[in-house]
């Protein structure tokens, strides 16, 4: 599930939101590998038939996919923490390069959950708050986004009643 919960009560707690991943590094890697091995071992026997060129071709194809593999692989490490505390609300966005942070006071944010009118296009979730919007869920879908808009009005709306 990319929807993870922590430490939840009734007035704070943490919420990660990572992209739906079935393999992990070492399971990418071991994929990667199994292809590798079977690639060579068809390119080697074209070679031992005398069509020389397919090894070389075979091998670029497995260094483009290797390439493919590592950008889906950087593209997945995506992490998202929402965390609630008594006064604020923070929200840290990580990928493979870089870590970006938001806190907002948490009596002043608003949750907005905007669905496009022709479902054509995903819906949206953004924390709003002193004129700085923030997006946030981009990486779940429309019925998981709903979810957590829920969970944030509901969580948020707690400090305001």
């Amino acid at each position: 599930m990319p929807i993870s919960l922590g430490e939840v009560s009734n007035s704070a707690g943490s919420i990660v939101v990572r992209p739906n991943r079935s393999l992990g590094k070492e399971g990418t890697a071991l994929l990667f590998c199994g292809i590798c091995v079977a690639a060579i071992v068809v390119g080697l026997r074209f070679w031992l038939l005398g069509a020389w060129v397919v090894l070389p071709i075979t091998v670029l194809e497995l260094v483009l996919l290797g390439v493919a593999f590592l950008v889906v692989e950087r593209k997945t490490r995506f992490c998202e923490t929402i965390e609630l505390k008594d006064d604020s609300v923070s929200v840290v966005q990580r990928d493979w390069k870089s870590k970006k942070e938001w806190c907002y006071p948490r009596y002043w944010v608003q949750v907005i959950f905007r669905e496009d009118p022709a479902a054509w296009y995903p819906s949206h979730l953004y924390l709003r708050s002193h004129g700085d919007t923030l997006e946030v869920g981009t990486c779940l879908n429309d019925s998981e986004r709903l979810q957590l808009s829920q969970y944030l009005k509901n969580m948020i709306g707690d400090t305001r009643a």
